[in-house]
């Protein structure tokens, strides 16, 4: 047994051409999933960021009734505003931001033409507390949002042909479904990743759209940005049961229920590196059959004097599996040292995307640049899947080279 592991190994120097070609044909390969699970795990992430970080904050505080229709932006079943609401969610452990908002829908008019659009009603300074929008304007800030200003994104402003300082009127249904119009002027462009703020959303100041709405101090939902040091689930818990004390309404909702679609697709997402990482393991398990029938066959006298001189065939077979089980070992630490290398840049410096256009209006939360993730468990499946399909890819071969008939084979030699 000890001489068939010595003899596979050295067997590994026989060949050396070969053998480099097959390393490196899985370490390419495999490198190409490190590659494309981090890039697809960096995108995930971004997606999960540009919610929370531009849609539904960590938490959102809405009624029950408003949450079921809260895609048809319904003005009704909305959340009272008020000291008591506020004073509890201030005196919560773990909440470090709160932002009331009121979104409806709305046509705009530039004079000229007209388009759907969500209109959003924010307090600036709220706001800023739990969104990362004040930090992508182009032109403005979110401080120029007060009396009737308006914030809009660059495709919005691009598509309706708006500058700084246009004009525009927001045609609106008021809670009692009565024609209004709000007339503001544009203080502020941003172009953020998140594909809705840049091409559908208007953001204007919160006392304005209740006034223009007729909702008193009512709003849709009330986001909050929490403690990443407190966990999500206990925040929810303590606003619960302070809303069951306090006998009112309200739910709480994590951002993960408004996202709920896109985790979806996140889960689809790893069905397609399931399939990637399959055709990889088509790509190792041909390599290494190809490279041991073709050492079969050339040692093919050598396999028949074995036989003759008493080595059974499992020992012969055990020569072949361990010469497999060094080009995997070889195959999977030259992938990892090469995926770590791709994916350290990936996380440390990104792809650049931005000469390939606004990745933002295909509903790709991308600004510039796509950052990858680690994922040390996918560099240890690489290795340990490169050592097992190598010594299960080279039985069957294994047992065909070993199983000639020893005075065949010299003599066909």
């Amino acid at each position: 047994m000890f001489f068939s592991i010595y003899l596979g190994l050295k067997n590994l120097l026989r060949q050396k051409r070969r053998n480099i070609i097959t390393i490196l044909v899985i370490a390419f390969s495999f490198l190409g999933y490190l590659f494309a699970e981090s890039l697809m795990n960096g995108m995930e992430e971004m997606s999960f960021e540009s919610i929370q970080n531009f849609e539904t904050g960590n938490i959102q505080i809405a009624e029950p009734d408003y949450w079921e229709e809260r895609d048809e932006l319904p003005i009704k079943g909305l959340v009272a505003w008020n000291e008591e609401l506020e004073g509890i969610i201030g005196q919560t452990d773990g909440v470090i931001g709160v932002s009331p908002e009121l979104k409806f829908p709305a046509n705009l008019n530039n004079g000229i033409d007209e388009m759907s659009i969500i209109g959003l009603g924010i307090n600036p300074k709220k706001y800023n507390e739990v969104f990362q929008t004040g930090e992508y304007f182009i032109e403005g800030s979110l401080g120029t949002l007060n009396d009737n200003k308006a914030v809009i994104g660059t495709v919005l402003a691009e598509l309706m042909d708006l500058k700084k300082d246009d004009h525009i009127i927001l045609l609106i249904r008021t809670k009692e479904d009565t024609f209004n119009t709000i007339d503001l002027e544009v203080g502020g462009i941003i172009r953020t990743p998140n594909p809705m703020l840049n091409s559908r959303i208007v953001l204007m100041p919160l006392d304005i759209a209740q006034r223009s709405l007729n909702v008193g101090d009512m709003v849709s939902m009330v986001s909050l940005k929490t403690s990443p040091a407190m966990p999500e689930k206990s925040i929810i818990k303590s606003l619960e049961d302070s809303f069951r004390v306090k006998k009112l309404s309200s739910q709480v909702y994590s951002w993960r229920e408004s996202a709920a679609d896109v985790i979806t697709l996140s889960t689809a997402k790893k069905g397609g590196a399931g399939a990637i990482l399959s055709v990889v393991l088509l790509i190792g398990i041909v390599g290494i059959v190809n490279n041991i029938i073709l050492s079969g066959i050339e040692r093919t006298a050598e396999i028949g004097m074995m036989k003759a001189l008493g080595m059974r065939e499992w020992e012969i077979v055990l020569v072949f599996m361990v010469e497999a089980a060094g080009i995997g070992v070889l195959g999977g630490l030259a992938s990892c040292l090469l995926g770590y290398l791709s994916v350290l840049w990936l996380v440390s410096s990104g792809f650049n995307v931005a000469n390939f256009g606004d990745w933002s209006q295909y509903g790709i939360p991308i600004v510039d640049r796509i950052y990858g993730v680690w994922n040390c468990q996918a560099f240890l499946y690489i290795f340990v899947s490169s050592v097992a399909v190598a010594v299960l890819s080279s039985i069957w071969p294994s047992y065909w080279a070993a199983r000639k008939d020893p005075v065949e084979a010299i003599y066909r030699h």
